[in-house]
């Protein structure tokens, strides 16, 4: 799809330091001499070939606590910009702060067009600060292509119906960053494939929300399924498109500029490595680094592990390898099948050489491969692999069996 012919640099300000290069200048490998940035003293960069795009985000009307401000990129693009990057990354730019519209829903839709705009010409798009609602407008420029999108978010929390009554319209509702993923579902024109989540915390989450991901077909994995074996949440992140990362999930300790993070949570290197799986991930197109705080960030800790993330983000998209079944090319499988009594059929796995990674086969007709492409294999690992050879169906396989409608 071409970009739309849109100029975007009248949806951004530049970012809001004067010395935008004074703190990297003494090496010209640094991070802040490779991107190309809007500042008071750069002009706005063209977007044509960037492979990544970096936004800054200030709008905060979607959180609960007044008077408390998301507008943190500045902080982050300080901590960033001083880290070493690689010459083999691309090119890569940063447009400068996001305008705040006249209500959250305006700067939702500014915002929605922008990722639209990147999203069609390859670019990937990282997002800085902000309420975590603004996934929403992600999801809205996937749904204005008419693409099928999977959602994931990393929050102790499920983001579907928190302080709603069971009266309540999520659709007539404000856009808020504990409901936002209840608008989304609803929608008429709905292009949501998969909602999925890593890190949820049980004594946190309603016992009704996690009763409607079920009943949705959606995926749900608790922290402490993925506490000492986090690889497992790679094949989740590999289904994405985009990642939504919320800061409350990070144990306090780590990052204590969230003034919803507690002592429990995942740990500043289990964070990077996360970021690293999406990078790593060919299918996702935007990263969101929600629910930054900075003034509750007295030392710099959060502004650092967020631009440590986005590091570990931009290093992982150098070995993106398609190694999706269906549209790799030049790159070998191995096929596994599994017979199992309980279905009366066969599972067929595969496994791909290069990457080592593995894919479940789904059986769809021909008219739902039309229909749903991609979606008819799911990302999988080796252990689910295991689990079948037990003769037991491996619990993703149904849920994904049953948004194949």
């Amino acid at each position: 799809m071409r970009m739309r012919e849109i100029d975007l640099s009248l949806y951004f300000s530049p970012c809001p330091y004067m010395e935008a290069g004074a703190f990297y200048i003494d090496d010209t490998a640094r991070l802040g001499r490779q991107v190309e940035k809007y500042t008071v003293t750069e002009q706005f960069p063209s977007v044509q070939g960037a492979s990544v795009a970096i936004v800054g985000l200030a709008e905060s009307r979607g959180g609960m606590q007044a008077g408390t401000r998301c507008d943190g990129a500045e902080k982050i693009r300080r901590e960033l910009y001083n880290l070493y990057g690689s010459a083999s990354w691309g090119k890569m730019v940063d447009l400068g702060d996001l305008k705040c519209g006249k209500t959250l829903q305006d700067t939702c839709f500014a915002l929605s067009e922008v990722i639209g705009c990147l999203v069609a010409q390859n670019t990937v798009v990282v997002l800085l600060g902000g309420t975590q609602d603004l996934t929403y407008a992600a999801y809205r420029a996937y749904a204005r292509m008419h693409r099928l999108v999977n959602i994931l978010t990393v929050d102790s929390r499920l983001n579907l119906a928190e302080g709603m009554t069971a009266d309540t319209d999520p659709m007539s509702a404000p856009l808020s960053h504990d409901s936002f993923m209840a608008r989304m579902v609803v929608e008429p024109d709905n292009c949501l494939f998969n909602y999925m989540n890593l890190g949820y915390q049980t004594y946190l989450v309603d016992g009704e929300a996690t009763g409607l991901m079920n009943r949705l077909f959606f995926d749900a994995c608790r922290y402490g399924m993925l506490r000492d074996n986090l690889q497992a949440a790679e094949p989740y992140i590999r289904e994405a498109d985009c990642v939504s990362f919320d800061l409350c999930a990070v144990k306090k300790a780590d990052s204590p500029a969230n003034p919803w993070a507690r002592p429990t949570g995942f740990t500043a290197e289990q964070a990077c490595q996360l970021a690293r799986y999406a990078g790593i991930s060919r299918q996702v197109g935007v990263l969101g680094l929600f629910e930054y705080y900075p003034a509750l960030d007295k030392d710099d800790d959060s502004a650092k592990l967020v631009a440590e993330m986005v590091w570990c983000f931009l290093d992982g998209m150098e070995h993106r390898l398609d190694d999706h079944p269906m549209t790799a090319t030049g790159v070998e499988f191995k096929q596994y099948i599994v017979p199992l009594e309980e279905l009366g059929q066969d599972i067929v796995f595969c496994k791909c050489k290069q990457t080592d990674r593995w894919w479940l086969e789904l059986p769809c007709s021909q008219e739902q491969k039309k229909r749903y492409g991609r979606h008819c294999f799911l990302a999988c690992t080796y252990q689910d692999y295991q689990t079948a050879q037990q003769n037991e169906v491996p619990s993703r396989w149904w849920s994904a069996l049953r948004r194949l409608k």
